[in-house]
């Protein structure tokens, strides 16, 4: 039996290159609590990304719990069926309602009219998503932010390195949520962080995620255990070296699939304008039929030892815990949802198994 081909697989340095970093941290025994490592990720990640402030934590699920705490939001959140769990899960554990609107048609990413229709005197912000790493209608969500004076947040877990005419994608909004788990383009193993346009903002979080503390005597209020540990820190850094490099290889597996299945009139691929520097996180391919003939190319492919991911179904609405959520028409998100499956791309995915790929799917849908 062939070795199975998932949708993604994380890149990771050379070795020795982090073990040289790690005995550097083994000598000094200082392993968390705002290191020099984590100080010089911050930094640097910061310049990467063209930002003002970063603070990282041990993932981005806590991150979005912390800038919801950060922001004070209070009442109903507005935000996406269409996403990863981990984007509604942070609303209700804040003690929030979420209030699940339709996306747009294209990439999945929330439906300015449809936020707009949803406002009530009890709406206390958005949590929106860039799906995919794509931002959606971004000047709309703006407007809507400023006319009703509610804070947006961006998931944005998937998008490092994007930018947006000429932009650091994570400029959106009030603060954004950035993702360094396994399945991302950049990983430190775990880990995530929050990107915030001022020192007193980012000084809130930096003390939110860690307890609240003040000083050895005082806390400040309610905290969380956040913190990102030394040995990722210093991965971070040595992963910003070969960034740059892995989005190229990315773009050209991107660029193989859209070459081979552009003319399929049974599938709808995503293409990217001029002014969106696009990172090519997935490779997501939409079935103009729907859940039948996705679902069939789904079982054939892992047969063939491919597996790969149906980003996002169901949708967050149809799991038994949102059910009794506050939910309008979700018509475009439902579509999305019944008809997407993300086939599997990165760095060193090699070209025979990419061709196997794109054969399956012509053999399957005729």
């Amino acid at each position: 039996m062939s070795k199975k081909i998932f949708v993604t697989k994380p890149f990771l340095p050379p070795l020795d290159e982090y073990v040289k970093i790690l005995e550097k941290i083994w000598s000094s025994k200082n392993v968390t609590n705002n290191g020099p490592f984590h100080q010089k990720f911050e930094l640097e990640l910061a310049e990467y990304l063209d930002v003002e402030y970063v603070s990282l934590l041990n993932n981005a699920t806590t991150a979005l719990l912390v800038a919801i705490k950060a922001l004070d939001l209070k009442g109903e959140i507005i935000t996406t069926p269409y996403s990863f769990a981990a984007t509604a899960h942070s609303i209700v554990w804040n003690g929030l309602k979420p209030v699940f609107v339709d996306t747009d048609s294209y990439a999945g990413n929330l439906n300015p009219v449809k936020v707009e229709a949803a406002i009530n005197d009890k709406t206390g912000g958005i949590v929106a998503v860039h799906n995919y790493g794509i931002p959606g209608d971004v000047y709309a969500l703006k407007n809507i932010s400023k006319e009703y004076n509610l804070p947006i947040i961006y998931d944005a877990a998937p998008s490092m390195g994007v930018r947006f005419k000429g932009e650091s994608i994570f400029s959106l909004g009030d603060l954004s949520i950035i993702s360094f788990h396994a399945t991302k383009v950049f990983t430190t193993l775990e880990g995530g962080a929050i990107i915030s346009s001022s020192l007193e903002m980012k000084k809130k979080i930096d003390r939110f995620k860690n307890f609240a503390i003040i000083d050895q005597e005082n806390i400040s209020g309610l905290g969380i255990n956040g913190k990102m540990n030394e040995a990722e820190s210093a991965l971070g850094l040595l992963q910003l070296k070969y960034i740059e490099l892995n989005i190229c290889k990315r773009n050209d597996i991107y660029d193989l699939y859209t070459k081979a299945l552009k003319s399929n009139k049974n599938v709808r691929l995503l293409t990217f304008p001029k002014f969106l520097k696009y990172n090519y996180a997935y490779m997501p391919v939409f079935f103009n039929g729907g859940i039948v003939p996705r679902d069939k190319v789904y079982q054939a492919l892992k047969e063939e030892n491919i597996i790969c991911r149906k980003y996002w179904y169901p949708l967050l609405t149809d799991h038994k815990f949102y059910k009794n959520s506050k939910i309008n028409d979700l018509t475009n998100a439902r579509k999305l949802s019944n008809s997407v499956l993300c086939l599997p791309i990165y760095p060193d995915l090699d070209k025979k198994n990419i061709d196997l790929i794109i054969h399956v799917i012509e053999k399957v849908l005729g």
